[in-house]
Parts: structure tokens; sequence; C-alpha cells
């Protein structure tokens, strides 16, 4: 009889989750340690990516037992949520769900000689303008639902370094303002699978661009033009460009020829599931927190306490605060004398969906096996509003 194994290896940062087969490695997936913004709380994520089984050992189970194996490594550790890009009718069985569409502008009507707004110019990248890329991502992406918080060091960070690099037709330009100031840039960043695998595969008629952020609409209508010229030079015939309805590269786009879209998918794409319903309340108390003090309106005290199959935590709601459940016991006593208490009880899906904003909170609350008090659904569409949800592809894993 074989001998299988399942280990899990700490490699460049990351965790490779293998079953081996009488010592010979047949099916593995990586567990790669991100955060990731939510208005402006950040959240410890987990992606799973890099899952894979040899052709000769498929359809013995093995990616399943391997990617059980990575769901119980990462519920031991820190991280909060977990997401990967999955493929149809297969990561749902894990407890996995869809957060999100796959948001695209559409650029028609290119040419060549496309103007630029008065006053600005586009240039390719250099090292030099590093700081000023980065200050453009950290600035656009400060309030984004999705965006991975980038260290210097990164990966990606790294690669861009080394744009064109080795992989052909990898450019980076930047718009630079009538002041000489970097106030976007637009990267193909063919590097990365998302790009090869997907974009240019499902779209040959367009030319993608990986990665297109600005920080003023000057800069987005300059960088709408380089990607018009950019696409009319490489003789396609309209530039695809993925990037959320929030951005102001989406809010340029209304002004000229476009069309957006966003695709969905019932049980694939974009996938989250919960690793621990107190680790995620306590990571999102900055953002709710922002969202009681900004909602223009007096909101009475109360707790609030999510049941899921994963466990509980609870909400300590007050008038300029939001507090996850690590209070003392004395501390939940006056929490429920001072006002309303509410237990929800949800499966970690739908939490996950509310925690990223997929649909309208009343929405998934009308879809709960229990009716909730119009006060509650009330008080949840203030604390979780509808996100464009989106990482970049230069961080998809």
């Amino acid at each position: 009889m074989a001998r299988e194994e399942i280990t899990v290896r700490s490699e460049d940062g990351a965790k490779r989750v293998v079953l081996t087969v009488d010592g010979e490695e047949a099916s593995e997936c990586w567990i790669i340690p991100l955060t990731i913004r939510v208005g402006v709380a950040t959240v410890r994520m987990d992606g799973i990516g890099g899952v894979a089984t040899k052709p000769e050992y498929r359809l013995k189970g093995y990616a399943s037992r391997v990617l059980q194996r990575a769901i119980e490594e990462m519920i031991a550790g820190d991280a909060a949520i977990t997401m990967l890009y999955g493929i149809p009718n297969f990561y749902h069985r894990f407890g996995y769900v869809t957060a999100g569409p796959e948001y695209g502008v559409f650029l028609h009507g290119v040419a060549r000689d496309e103007p630029l707004p008065p006053g600005w110019s586009v240039r390719e990248f250099t090292p030099q303008d590093f700081a000023s890329v980065r200050r453009v991502y950290e600035k656009a992406t400060a309030f984004a639902t999705g965006a991975v918080v980038r260290a210097e060091g990164c990966r990606v960070w790294q690669k861009l370094l080394e744009t064109p690099g080795s992989y052909p037709q990898d450019e980076c330009w930047v718009a630079v303002s009538p002041e000489g100031v970097v106030e976007g840039y637009a990267w193909r960043a063919r590097w990365c699978w998302s790009m090869r695998d997907v974009l240019e595969r499902e779209f040959p008629d367009a030319l993608s661009f990986g990665e297109v952020v600005a920080v003023t609409p000057g800069a987005a209508d300059a960088l709408l033009a380089l990607c018009r010229r950019r696409t009319a030079e490489e003789g396609k015939g309209e530039a695809l460009l993925p990037v959320p309805p929030d951005s102001l590269i989406a809010h340029a786009a209304r002004y000229t020829d476009a069309r957006a879209v966003q695709l969905y998918s019932a049980n694939g794409g974009s996938m989250v599931r919960v690793l621990s319903v107190e680790r995620l309340l306590r990571a999102l108390e900055p953002e709710l927190s922002r969202q009681v003090r900004q909602c223009g309106r007096k909101v009475a005290p109360c707790q609030i306490t999510f049941r899921t199959e994963l466990g509980e935590g609870a909400l300590l709601v007050g008038e300029e605060e939001v507090r996850s459940a690590r209070f003392s016991v004395q501390e939940q006593v006056e929490a429920c004398t001072a006002g309303e208490s509410y237990t929800i009880r949800l499966s970690q899906r739908t939490l996950a969906r509310l925690a990223l904003g997929f649909a309208p909170a009343d929405d998934l609350c009308a879809r709960l096996s229990e009716p909730l008090p119009e006060e509650a659904v009330s008080l949840l569409k203030l604390l979780f509003p509808v996100r464009y949800q989106h990482a970049y592809l230069p961080d998809r894993y």
C-alpha cells in the first residue's frame, strides 16, 4: 500500500503544502500571506495559489486533501480571511464563496494621435520614478477594498524596478502634470499569470494593461490617452483596463468612448472565506468606526453578535467607535443595558461578503434563514456598505 503524507514547508516567505506518495511529490498548494485594505482597515489575508496535482495522481482526491490541510494551517495562524482565484465549482466545497466580480473598462475609438490634456506629458518609467509611483499607488488605494498593502521591497515593486524586464512588451509609463509631478502610471505587467493566462487569452483583440492608477483627473485623462495611443500602435481595436468602478481611471472613461463590464461567477473567480470571526471583526474596527462617525446621524449604542458555524464574535457599537468583543464581562453587561442587543445567525460565507461589501447588506440579510429586525438591518447597512473589492493584477497569486 502506498505511503501518503502531507507536510507544510516554509519557503520564500510563504508556506507550501505538499502531499507525497511513497516520497514523491504528487499534489501541492501555496499559502501566500498578504494584507489587504477594507477602507481604512487593514486585514491579514492568506492567499491560496499554485494548486496543482501531477497528471498521474489526479482524480484521487489529493488536491482536496491538500486544500483542507492548508485551511487547517491558516485557521491556526493569524489571518482573518483567505482568498483565491478559483476555477468554477470546486472551491465552494471548502467554504469559499465568490467575493465579487472582475471589473474591466474597454476603451475604443483608439488613435495614434490621441491628444493629451493641455500641459500633461507621458514617458516611460525609470527607477528614479519609483518613489513617485509608490506614492501614487498608496494614495489611490488608501480607502480601497481588496487592494494589497505593498511593502517597499515586495515582489511586485521588485518586478516594476525590473521593467521592461525579460518579458516582451512589459512596459510602464508615468503621467506627468504641468507642474512636473508624477500623478499616475500605466503598467502592462505582462509577467503576471493573470495577464498572460486570463486577459490576453480571453480578450485577444484587446491590448491589456495590468495596472493603471491615477490620483488626479488630469492624470487619469492622460493615461487613457496613452492607452489609446499604444493600442493603435499595436494594431489592436480596443484597450482593456481592469480597474474598479470607483477609481479615477473608471471615472475618466465616462467622458470617452468606452464601456465598463462586471463579470460574476457563481462559484469561481475571486473567492473568500472567513478563518476567524473574532480576528475579522477586530481587523475591521477602524473602518466600522469610520462608517459610524461619517454617517451624519447619531447611532444608538448596541451590541451585535454574529453567530456562525466557525464560532461567534461580537461588536460593541457606540456613538463614535465600534469595538470587537475584546472587552470585559462588566463592559458586556453595560453594553447590553445601554442599548439593544442583536444576535445574527449567518454562515461565514455571508459574513465574508458583508465584510467585503459584495452586495447591499439588506439584500444579504433578506437571504438569511432567520429574519432580522428592521433596526438590525439598518445598522448593518450603515456598517457594511457596498464596496468594489479589487486587487490589481500584479498582486494576484
